[in-house]
């Protein structure tokens, strides 16, 4: 699984502690908040990250370099100029072939990620944002969803506001949504996606979290987080404990496989798959689970035919069971 971390804003809230250093390179006890932020995703087995950067770029390239030195590899997704958010993951959208997390850069977090994973793929959501209860919602997203935990209002920075639950600036997700949509330019989660994407009702969930987090974005907030570190109030979760206890739902290899399929095929395509038995259905996708471990998830896009994902405990296994379904799903066209 890849990550991605949001790191190409300038920072003009935390100045002047950013006048020649990029936001996310800001030390705690002797360590950016980027490097919090690696350690986190290490932690939970993800070493692949891509590291979007603009302002001050080379602070981070400098520091960091590949990854080795961490234990980690790192892409730079540079950018010319600010592309807000949510513009470069758009760009870069070739890249990511399965669901991918997305961390903003100034987040100081001991989020536990392997939860998050198992609740986007339960929910068989598009996007999980992560959201937070806080004080003062007024600088934030402020996030209202049903019981079910799905997305039905988001308010970016009121003035007035009901209730305090936040966009923590952590999702993750699939990435059928960049081919969807397709952005170019200046693009900003909280005020142009997910906005969007509730105007088109995609299955966007929340996932609620009580661990520690903090938004780095303002002087006083980047004091608390070194006094909270300092006091012990922040610390990393039991990684492996909380890793083991949930690894036989947890499902850590996915493969994508697209197949093209004309519009005037897709009733017997999705007939025949339908005889198959699955283990639920919609409009949109048909979802197998698999007597030997993992599942199959097979959506309709009215543009690009059927894209595959096939998820399971082992690597080989999950692109065994993709090829299968495409197999089929050629075969049936031509019937």
């Amino acid at each position: 699984m890849k990550a991605v971390i949001l790191a190409g804003g300038e920072g003009r809230r935390l100045r002047p502690y950013t006048m020649s250093i990029a936001k996310p390179m800001v030390p705690i006890m002797n360590k950016p908040i980027l490097e919090y932020s690696i350690n986190l995703l290490k932690a939970y087995g993800i070493k692949d990250i891509l590291i979007t950067t603009c302002y001050r770029s080379e602070t981070i390239k400098e520091y960091f370099e590949n990854g080795e030195a961490f234990n980690v590899n790192i892409t730079y997704l540079e950018e010319k100029s600010p592309l807000g958010t949510a513009g470069g993951l758009f760009l870069a959208r070739h890249r990511f072939r399965e669901p991918f997390l997305v961390l903003s850069g100034d987040a100081f977090t001991n989020l536990p990620i392997d939860r998050v994973i198992e609740f986007h793929y339960e929910k068989k959501a598009v996007m999980t944002v992560v959201s937070k209860d806080v004080a003062s919602p007024k600088e934030y997203g402020v996030c209202h969803t049903n019981r079910n935990r799905k997305l039905v209002d988001f308010i970016e920075k009121p003035e007035e506001w009901e209730g305090n639950e936040v966009n923590t600036g952590v999702y993750m997700l699939d990435p059928i949504l960049l081919e969807r949509y397709s952005n170019k330019g200046i693009r900003d989660f909280g005020q142009d996606f997910i906005p969007q994407l509730l105007n088109n009702d995609e299955e966007v969930y929340v996932y609620k979290t009580s661990a520690y987090w903090r938004d780095i974005g303002n002087p006083e907030e980047y004091k608390g987080a070194r006094e909270d570190l300092m006091k012990g109030q922040f610390s990393h979760p039991s990684f492996k404990k909380s890793f083991t206890e949930s690894k036989e739902s947890f499902q850590p290899f996915v493969t994508r496989l697209q197949v093209a399929c004309p519009n005037g095929k897709k009733p017997m395509v999705l007939a025949k798959l339908l005889e198959t038995v699955p283990s639920s259905t919609s409009k949109k996708e048909v979802i197998f689970q698999h007597r030997d471990g993992g599942s199959t998830r097979i959506i309709s896009d009215p543009n690009r035919g059927f894209i595959i994902y096939s998820m399971a405990q082992r690597r080989n296994l999950a692109l065994e069971l993709a090829r299968y379904y495409g197999k089929k799903i050629k075969i049936w066209q031509k019937v």
